[in-house]
């Protein structure tokens, strides 16, 4: 049996462009997201993960420690960490439609607020911080492996 179909590593390694879809609605544009099976992004959650367990380590010690605004911001700062280290990329479309039908599809670049977003950081923390909605989405692609399957070799 060849198992290579199930390989999830390369491609979570490499991100999938991913039409993102937010309130029930396909956008148009793409994000490339990376998979929780992606280096980078396992690198992420081990030290995410060592901060909390030092953090709840201390707290075990003292039971008179408790989680100060510093620890709170960091946490939050965290999540959004989480998000970021698993895009990639981002493209924008123009598209036609005539009726719920695809007639044609120009590149675009994305705009938010009057500024276009670019390949960085920066401009992805811009639109997750504007559009909450698309850390779900970003994590709930990330999240399900079947996104980064490798197609069976031919051999």
């Amino acid at each position: 049996m060849d198992l290579t179909q199930l390989i999830t590593q390369d491609n979570s390694d490499n991100g999938v462009w991913t039409p993102v879809v937010i309130y029930g609605k396909q956008q148009d544009f793409d994000l490339l997201i990376l998979g929780d099976d992606a280096d980078v992004v396992q690198k992420h959650e081990r030290k995410a993960m060592k901060k909390m367990k030092k953090v709840m380590g201390d707290v075990m010690k003292n039971k008179d420690i408790d989680f100060d605004d510093d620890t709170l911001d960091e946490a939050a700062d965290n999540a959004i960490e989480s998000v970021l280290v698993r895009i990639a990329g981002i493209r924008g479309w123009k598209i036609e439609r005539k009726g719920t039908k695809e007639i044609s599809r120009e590149s675009e670049p994305v705009i938010l607020c009057g500024e276009e977003l670019k390949d960085d950081i920066t401009s992805y923390k811009n639109l997750i911080t504007r559009i909450p909605a698309i850390r779900e989405f970003v994590l709930k692609v990330s999240r399900d492996r079947t996104n980064f399957l490798s197609k069976p070799s031919g051999n």
